[in-house]
């Protein structure tokens, strides 16, 4: 029996990167699911199991660096990998402190994002992880 697809939550404000990160999971058989907030994603239903986060760091209204803590805080295990066009040694290390699952300067180099995702769900549904 194959395993469900991966669900990959795409957080970012600019429309063309949702649609690129989107399609890119469609191309490796995930589920993508896009949001133009933080608070867009907060309000919605989407499962933690067998699912990762891709969010923007900087963005109108709260940023991505603040959903590790938020997630954490009402108790949720979901993986959130960051991309950024925004770069500083300051962003790395917040989401570095706020466990990261990776951290990638825009433009992503497709294949390590959904490497990164792949990773990063094995990693969240690993027993030795919790």
């Amino acid at each position: 029996m194959a395993a469900p697809p991966v669900k990959v939550y795409i957080i970012d404000d600019e429309p063309s990167i949702c649609t690129a990160y989107a399609r890119l999971a469609r191309s490796a058989n995930m589920l993508p699911r896009t949001f133009n907030s933080v608070e867009e994603f907060l309000s919605a239903d989407c499962a933690d199991e067998n699912a990762c986060v891709i969010s923007d760091v900087r963005m109108s209204g709260m940023s991505g660096l603040e959903l590790p803590s938020i997630l954490k805080r009402v108790g949720r295990r979901l993986p959130v990998i960051f991309t950024t066009g925004h770069d500083t040694a300051e962003n790395q290390a917040i989401a570095q402190r706020f466990g990261a699952a990776a951290y990638f300067r825009k433009p992503v180099d497709g294949q390590a994002l959904l490497d990164a995702v792949a990773c990063a769900v094995r990693d969240s549904s690993d027993p030795e992880e919790r």
